[in-house]
């Protein structure tokens, strides 16, 4: 049986006002403060990957032959969509369609 490894910890520096500011986030949200920090580079990751992303498309849009391009790559497979499965039987049934849309909507109000 592999032993259990302990989760290690780093200390860092912030400023005081950044400090209290966690803490206040964490009793409010009943989480440790490291959730918090952990959650918040999680975030600035995706903000970093999206900027990029929005740049890169943004530096395509200005080259008019790259982007004809790549519309007509979006075109082959905007005829993806008829794949053949319509007359398949749903995978989740309305109930379940529902309580899936109750949570998205449930994280992105709390997100």
């Amino acid at each position: 049986m592999a032993a259990l490894r302990k989760s290690q910890t780093e200390t860092i520096t912030v400023p005081a006002s950044t400090h209290a500011r966690l803490q206040e986030i964490a009793r409010e949200e009943a989480r440790p403060v490291g959730e918090i920090v952990t959650d918040l580079v999680e975030r600035y990751e995706d903000a970093q990957f999206w900027r990029a992303y929005t740049e890169a498309l943004e530096r395509l849009r200005k080259d008019p032959v790259a982007w004809q391009e790549y519309q007509d790559e979006l075109r082959l497979f905007d005829g993806a969509i008829g794949d053949g499965l319509k007359d398949e039987e749903p995978y989740f049934t309305p109930e379940e369609l529902e309580e899936i849309r109750a949570e998205l909507a449930a994280t992105a109000q709390s997100g």
